[in-house]
């Protein structure tokens, strides 16, 4: 198959002599049907290898690329020479020839045409070129650097400042004009709209230089002003990352507490899932009440002016309904002078050891397992310190002993409960509501127990005790089985009157037989009355410190 002639030409040598405005003129210089022109210097002439008179062979190189010199061979001598005068370093490109019907393209495209669709590449080229230099002009202005220090880092030749840097492609000598037919503006290009390139602006104060623009290099990448963004990227605005907002974000199926109690209980063992009734939500939330963190030893006395209401059952029930739901540890002391029962009522200690066998040991005891030998532990894990009265004691305790042994108690445990005597004005006693934070008062449903309570209150204003006021709560034991002959509800409105909050202790059978107290053989309404008592007095708990005491933990308040 014959190989078609190529009409291209080299497009690198024509680069390297004139960029592409000397390429596209020798292309509109080439006649219509393919031939080579004798008068063009730059293009290969016919050379006859043969005898003379064979057909002459087309030359091997590109119609714009001159023939290698063999070795011992003479120059061509059909190259027609240039007139004289002509400057033999400047190539001029010639005129455009008029387009005509005779030399019609045969795909439909005629000479004229095609000239006309170079001719436009070439000025879009130039404009491009131009607005770019424009470009990095007035970007040398403002300080910013510009391509031409990336051409010197590595980017390669062709690229604007490749001649500060190194060499590069040849350029066009100074003395190359443009084609005569060539138009260099912008309005009169189609290719180019009216306003220009967008994002191409032109440098002020700076003129064209048409006569200098190199043709044969490829526009660089405008740096652009907007894509330098060197501020830190927030996958959220501080305003949707807040913690409440965060807070409420919850999965749509969340896991609740099941009730196992009551019809509830029932419905969730074949296979339902509700969760807790209002009742179970209520002791829970008061159960929570009663874990409030202690950030300081705390003491409650239980108090009352009359004997045998039930205040020695109240210590032992409060004591360990704080031992069970509590996570610190809880002690309970027996501080009556006369005959104490708490520990019958709790736990008797192994070997006997009392408080004042405590108070004794003093700063020998400087450890907890050490303090936690003088206790005994019931089954609630409330440790109970017993009354050093016994039938072979001739001396009663006293307010110093009751100091000395609290003081060491205070270091090791958060929370004490102090069953007091019925003598307010016993020295122990005294020392008691002196280290005293809350108060229990306890009275029996009858009018001498209420007479009673209401003077104990009366008592401890005279005496300077507002404190303890403020933080006291009045219980109501019922020690009967039967409907009581008073009427419990005027009791409670009474102290109510006074701003004191009541909780009212039903009877109880295991109460009721004066033997160890043990709160699961207790009932339901036994058992939450307790609570409801630890959860009054939590209330009042110190959430923080305001500020370090100086003094000693056990000194008087």
């Amino acid at each position: 198959m014959n190989r078609a002639p190529t009409t291209n030409g080299d497009a690198s040598a024509a680069l390297a002599r004139g960029g592409y405005d000397a390429y596209f003129a020798q292309l509109e210089d080439r006649p219509s049907d393919g031939s080579v022109p004798v008068s063009a210097s730059s293009s290969g002439a016919s050379v006859s290898d043969g005898p003379p008179g064979s057909e002459p062979r087309p030359p091997e190189h590109g119609p714009g690329e001159t023939a290698p010199a063999e070795a011992g061979s003479s120059p061509p001598q059909n190259v027609a020479a240039p007139p004289p005068g002509a400057a033999t370093s400047a190539v001029s490109a010639p005129a455009p020839q008029p387009a005509t019907a005779a030399s019609a393209d045969p795909d439909g495209v005629s000479d004229g045409e095609l000239a006309e669709l170079r001719r436009r590449a070439a000025d879009a080229h130039q404009q491009a070129a131009e607005a770019e230099r424009q470009a990095i002009a007035q970007r040398r202005q403002q300080g910013m650097p510009g391509p031409a220090a990336a051409g010197s880092t590595g980017h390669g030749p062709g690229r604007l400042g490749a001649a500060e840097t190194g060499p590069g492609p040849a350029q066009p000598d100074a003395g190359i004009a443009p084609p005569a037919s060539a138009n260099y503006s912008a309005h009169a290009n189609p290719a180019v709209p009216p306003g220009g390139y967008s994002g191409y602006g032109a440098s002020p104060g700076h003129a064209p230089a048409h006569a200098t623009t190199d043709h044969s290099r490829v526009p660089d990448r405008i740096h652009r002003q907007a894509y330098d963004t060197t501020g830190r990227i927030e996958v959220l605005p501080p305003a949707l990352a807040s913690a409440e907002l965060l807070a409420e974000i919850a999965a749509v199926r969340q896991a609740h507490l099941r009730s196992n109690k009551g019809v509830r209980g029932a419905l969730n063992k074949v296979g339902f899932n509700l969760g807790l009734s209002p009742a179970e939500q209520r002791a829970e939330s008061r159960r929570t009440q009663i874990r409030r963190q202690l950030t300081a030893p705390y003491q409650v006395a239980v108090v009352s002016v009359k004997g045998g209401v039930g205040r020695t059952t109240t210590v032992a029930g409060l004591g360990s309904t704080f031992a069970k739901l509590r996570p610190d540890r809880v002690a309970a002391i027996d501080a009556n002078p006369d005959f104490g029962d708490l520990s019958s009522r709790t736990a008797r200690h192994q070997f006997g050891l009392t408080l004042r066998d405590l108070a004794a040991a003093g700063e020998r005891l400087d450890s907890f397992s050490a303090v936690h030998s003088y206790t005994a532990v019931n089954t609630a894990d409330l440790a109970v310190v017993a009354s050093p009265w016994n039938t072979d004691s001739g001396e009663a305790l006293t307010g110093d002993e009751y100091r000395r042994g609290v003081e060491i108690l205070r270091r090791h445990y958060n929370l004490l409960v102090v069953d007091c005597g019925t003598g307010v004005l016993d020295s122990s006693t005294s020392s008691v509501l002196h280290t005293s934070d809350a108060v229990v008062v306890v009275t029996p449903a009858t009018v001498g127990g209420v007479t009673g309570a209401v003077a104990t209150l009366n008592w401890l204003s005279s005496h300077g005790f507002d404190q303890l006021i403020g933080n006291s709560v009045v219980a109501i034991v019922r020690q009967h089985p039967v409907k009581p002959t008073v009427d419990v509800e005027a009791i409670e409105k009474l102290f109510a009157s006074a701003q004191r909050p009541t909780v009212q202790i039903p009877f109880d059978p295991h109460l009721a037989e004066g033997g160890e107290i043990d709160l699961r053989m207790l009932q339901k309404e036994t058992a939450l009355a307790f609570e409801d008592l630890a959860a009054g007095l939590a209330d009042d708990f110190p959430g923080y410190l305001a500020e370090p005491s100086g003094g000693d933990p056990g000194a008087m308040r």
